[in-house]
């Protein structure tokens, strides 16, 4: 019965940790825009070069680097590396990765500067779950666990 309550506990927590990580991730996104888009300005960097120097910002840039470096094509690594993120990520991360490196360089200042703007409130939105949903999670995980173990007892 203890087990059970703790392992409820544990579930709570687990899920409380996932807002907490998305949150995470999402800021390193946002580090990595705002790197990119002066770095696209004022070296010309090309794409493959802004994610191998920015890998430890973010899992999907991590992972597309991973990928790069067993020889995918950008565009196909960023497809695969973008399900790395949580799943109300996924199609975002998809959309910004189709743009990035296929205009020229006003274009590309305003994809990142586009998705710098999205990204910041995906940010807030996560924050805000975080505070939220993430001391229900916890809070759930324990309270229900302690029924659980109630109950049975």
């Amino acid at each position: 019965m203890i087990l059970l309550a703790v392992a409820c506990a544990g579930i709570g927590l687990a899920e409380s940790r996932k807002l907490s990580e998305r949150e995470k991730q999402l800021e390193g996104f946002l580090r990595f825009l705002t790197a990119a888009q002066a770095e696209i300005r004022y070296s010309s960097l090309p794409v493959g070069e802004l994610i191998f120097s920015h890998r430890r910002s973010a899992l999907v840039l991590e992972a597309c680097a991973q990928l790069m470096e067993q020889g995918e094509p950008f565009q196909q690594a960023w497809r695969q590396a973008s399900q790395t993120g949580g799943r109300q990520d996924v199609s975002f991360f998809r959309a910004f990765g189709r743009e990035l490196g296929t205009t020229d360089m006003e274009g590309q200042m305003s994809h990142l500067k586009l998705y710098r703007e999205l990204t910041a409130a995906r940010l807030r939105e996560a924050s805000a779950d975080r505070e939220k949903k993430g001391r229900l999670y916890r809070q759930l995980g324990i309270f229900g666990g302690i029924a659980v173990a109630l109950v049975l007892w």
